[in-house]
């Protein structure tokens, strides 16, 4: 019989395998299975995480090295995590119940966050400003130091590089505090930094409850910036924690993103496309296309075609890479099962494909996707993000609507536009209050060049692309008076 495996917490050379915090659990969402313990953090395992990470910092060779040698070590860091790439993908799909061929997808575009920021790490270039005769003036960027990271649950490796590659290609120390529904791959991730020869320190792993440890680490004052990807409750309750010691915060915190679908459409290409945006890790992503607007005249069309679609899946365990998986756990199951009773007071609920019929299955959080027609923009099924595969289907007249429809939102994370007149897409998109527009798509792969972040109650800052790195760092003027 297999031994359960363990998470530990790793706080510079130390791996602890007892926190004060005691044991937690994580299970598989599909069957129920226990998947790992990990070591609870409490009080004393956050300072010394803390301590490491700002010995790392301060004392530390990282910041010595020169840019284009910690651009190495990240581009080995990447190289390692596609050497083990069905290793860790197995293990993800296993503790978060997405499909495998998703879990595959995270690890690949990990992997391409560190190449990228390996090759940014020396490409930090400050300004030089022109003063007039006799003066010299220039910038410099400098890390901001110690980096907190605290991880939702649905994306746990892909959202650790996100924010880590860019912070170690900064120059910066981080602590990752994991969610606890899914910590069995951050210490994968940690492993691998060890194993590409990154300075001791520089990369620690909190395991624990987000109320005990999150609340601790993000009020604790040698932490020097946070990166949180979460709901906007707990992203305030993080805030709150920031202010207590005011370091900078980058927030991205969800949406209820839009998608516009004009009658002139290749409905072929775009439907897919759609469904996607929904239906991907059973709707828990934060930037899913939850709101659809449909031009009137193709209105029943789509929505006979969406629900055939969706009436044609099979749900199953991630593992075994089925058209959609559970969702993260029982209980969050019962909130979404919840927007189904809220649909149905607002409007019809079309569901889909049929529960898994199995016994091994038969306590996985499964939930079946999801139309809801006949409901307005101004609905609850239309405004609160659900975290789960349904999707709102409301008819416009005109694209002035459309517009209208999309941003009155109290988000604004992504919008989607689906049209082959090129003069309506851009018109369309420029209009949209979001922070990312696609045209006839909705996510581009591996997607890591360009920023990503959102307006309104979907947070501030960017993440990915270059703008990322400017989280982690700050920028020193230094002016020099030299008169002859």
């Amino acid at each position: 019989m297999t031994a359960t495996p363990h998470i530990p917490i790793v706080v510079g050379s130390k791996v602890l395998d007892e926190g004060s915090d005691g044991i937690g659990e994580t299970r598989d969402p599909a069957t129920g299975t226990l998947v790992a313990t990990f070591a609870r953090a409490g009080a004393a395992e956050v300072d010394l995480a803390v301590a490491a990470a700002r010995n790392a910092f301060d004392n530390g060779p990282w910041r010595r090295m020169r840019p284009f040698e910690r651009g190495r070590i990240l581009h080995r860091i990447g190289e390692l995590m596609l050497q083990r790439r069905d290793e860790i993908a197995r293990k993800e799909s296993q503790d978060s119940g997405k499909p495998l061929r998703d879990s595959y997808w995270e690890v690949d575009c990990s992997a391409r966050f560190f190449e990228f920021y390996g090759g940014a790490a020396d490409k930090l270039h400050g300004a030089s400003i022109p003063l007039g005769p006799d003066w010299s003036d220039w910038t410099v960027k400098e890390p901001i130091g110690v980096s907190l990271h605290i991880i939702p649950w649905n994306y746990p490796f892909q959202l650790i590089a996100r924010g880590v590659a860019p912070a170690l290609a900064a120059g910066c120390a981080v602590i990752i505090k994991p969610a606890a529904d899914t910590p069995v791959t951050a210490y994968e991730f940690v492993k691998i930094c060890r194993e590409a020869g990154l300075p001791e320190g520089l990369v620690n792993l909190v395991n624990g409850r987000g109320s005990l440890a999150g609340d601790l680490l993000a009020r604790h004052s040698g932490v020097d910036q946070i990166t949180f990807t979460g709901s906007v409750p707990t992203g305030e309750r993080v805030l709150v924690a920031a202010a207590s010691h005011a370091v900078p915060c980058n927030m991205e915190l969800g949406g209820k993103s839009p998608q516009i679908l004009l009658a002139d459409a290749d409905l072929d290409r775009a439907l897919p496309i759609i469904a996607g945006g929904f239906l991907t890790h059973c709707g828990q992503v934060c930037n899913a296309g939850t709101r659809l607007f449909v031009e009137r005249s193709i209105h029943d069309t789509v929505v006979e075609r969406l629900h055939k679609r969706i009436s044609g899946m099979k749900l199953g365990a991630g593992i075994d890479d089925p058209d959609m998986g559970p969702l993260i756990s029982p209980a969050h199951r019962g909130d979404v099962e919840r927007y189904y009773e809220v649909a149905k007071a607002e409007g019809e609920l079309l569901l889909g494909a049929d529960l898994p019929s199995s016994p091994e299955l038969a306590k996985g959080a499964f939930v079946r996707p999801g139309l809801v027609v006949g409901a307005t923009n101004a609905a609850r099924i239309a405004r609160e993000e659900i975290f789960g595969p349904i999707l709102t289907v409301i008819p416009f007249d005109s694209v002035h609507e459309a517009v209208d429809g999309a941003n009155d939102s109290p988000f604004g994370l992504v919008a989607g536009i689906h049209t082959s007149n090129i003069d309506k897409a851009l018109g369309i998109g420029a209009k949209l209050r979001v922070g990312q527009v696609w045209i006839n798509s909705f996510g581009v792969g591996l997607d890591v060049e360009f920023p990503f972040g959102g307006y309104k109650l979907s947070g501030y800052g960017r993440e990915k692309g270059l703008e990322a790195l400017a989280a982690y760092q700050q920028t020193k003027n230094i002016c020099i008076h030299h008169p002859l």
